[in-house]
């Protein structure tokens, strides 16, 4: 009777939890936005980034898994949700669509480290916050648009009064005799094509549609060339687009994705400090650390080039 008890003594202190758990083997996923592949934007450019990551890494299934979603809210909530609860160590979100319900289930599965992708909103230590320096791409821009331009007359076309302060910023880096003009958009299509009579080269933000470029390329093409964003402008690689565009201020997402599924491999999270008081972590992504690079659509002449260094070095050594 005696040994009996001790037998189920033993059999309850084995299995209590009290017990120490295993730890978890690392596993990787990626919840992408609308789109799923094939988007021309943040969806295929991270993709491509583990794509890297795990032929770098070794890495196969189910040690890392891709999933699309339609969008909605509790769509999002239940690809997030199944992933943690499958013992994924790392989940990636691409977007800021993602925002509330990476909120929600990060404080559901606090073991579960979780990364947003170009977002910079959350305060919590499991969620790795992205974040890309736009500014910086802006100025760049700047530079670039005075340094090209004949006319001495640029435009920014977008919404965001801090990008416009950077771009402005870049062009008289260049020369105070370049004039910047300021395109708010959305807004009407025909005052923004009145405006762009004025100027050779544009710098747009615009990310919702292709309409400012479809509308140079018809109205203004051999007149207006265009600097773009990507990935944020799915549009922007179209081949019938080529021709008005002179560069693209590039989000990297290279070094974003494979600093973040090494970290999980060593049980590690990229957690730098970002906003102290607001308790947020990740990652800053700029011109110094690659996150924040320029594509040329053409050859460019040996001078703008030259200059262009000096002011990438000087982003690099301020940052």
């Amino acid at each position: 009777m005696k040994s009996k008890a001790l037998f189920i003594a033993l059999a309850i202190s084995l299995f209590s939890p009290s017990t120490p758990v295993i730890a978890a083997e690392p596993k990787v996923a990626i919840a992408y936005d609308i789109g799923f592949l094939g988007d021309n934007s943040f969806n295929d450019a991270v993709h491509l980034a583990l794509r890297a990551a795990k032929k770098k890494y070794g890495l196969v299934e189910p040690f890392v898994r891709e999933v699309p979603t339609n969008g909605t809210a509790v769509d999002r909530l239940t690809r997030l949700r199944f992933l943690a609860k499958s013992g994924y160590t790392l989940i990636i979100a691409v977007g800021p669509g993602y925002r509330q319900t990476v909120a929600r289930v990060s404080k559901e599965y606090t073991e579960t480290q979780f990364a947003l992708i170009n977002d910079k909103e959350l305060g919590q230590l499991n969620i790795s916050n992205v974040f890309f320096r736009e500014d910086q791409g802006a100025y760049l821009a700047g530079v670039l648009a005075a340094l090209q331009s004949k006319r001495k007359s640029v435009a920014f076309i977008g919404s965001e009064p801090e990008l416009l302060d950077s771009f402005r910023s870049g062009v008289r880096a260049v020369s105070k005799k370049v004039r910047v003009i300021n395109i708010s958009y959305p807004d009407e299509i025909s005052e923004v094509s009145a405006r762009l009579e004025a100027v050779d080269i544009a710098y747009s933000t615009w990310d919702g549609d292709a309409s400012i470029l479809s509308l140079i390329l018809e109205k203004y093409r051999g007149k207006v060339r265009v600097i773009v964003e990507t990935p944020d402008q799915y549009f922007a690689t179209l081949t019938n687009l080529s021709p008005i565009i002179l560069a693209s201020i590039n989000k990297s997402l290279t070094k974003p994705i494979n600093q973040l599924v090494k970290a999980a491999l060593a049980d590690g999270a990229v957690i730098d400090v970002l906003d102290e008081n607001s308790g947020i972590y990740g990652r800053e992504f700029n011109v110094k650390n690659g996150g924040i690079t320029v594509n040329f659509n053409k050859k460019m002449d040996t001078s703008t080039l030259n200059r262009l260094k000096i002011e990438i070095a000087k982003l690099r050594k301020s940052a």
